[in-house]
């Protein structure tokens, strides 16, 4: 059975891109553009990973993963943030939070699913 990832970015063209990207690693790829929607797909599905943009509508990344750590309380699925934010005290917060790993944006694709698959093997 394949990996399930969810995918949570606002801007269209970047989530198809990723959609596609991780589809044909052989994922399951779940989306969401809003953090809203985003926290019903980890209700409804428990992806194995997800991968979140910080800047959204509604509930922003660092929100969803206060939520996933804290209000449902999942320690285990790993959580990938990408950010064109170049904030140090941004990065300082994500981990603090519970996120796993940090990538800048533009993102390289290969680096990312890289780093997706080394957190789902560990």
């Amino acid at each position: 059975m394949a990996k399930k990832i969810l995918i949570i970015e606002d801007e269209p063209v970047m989530l198809k891109t990723l959609e596609l990207l991780f589809r044909k690693k052989g994922y399951e790829v779940i989306t969401a553009t809003n953090g809203k929607e985003a926290m019903e797909q980890i209700r409804a599905h428990a992806p194995d990973a997800v991968i979140t943009d910080v800047m959204m509508p509604y509930l922003p990344g660092t929100e969803i993963i206060s939520r996933l750590r804290h209000e449902l309380k999942n320690e285990k699925t790993p959580v990938v943030v990408i950010s064109s934010v170049e904030l140090d005290s941004l990065v300082e917060e994500v981990f603090a939070l519970g996120a796993n790993d940090f990538i800048r944006k533009p993102i390289v694709p290969a680096e990312l699913v890289a780093r997706v698959e080394k957190l789902l093997v560990s």
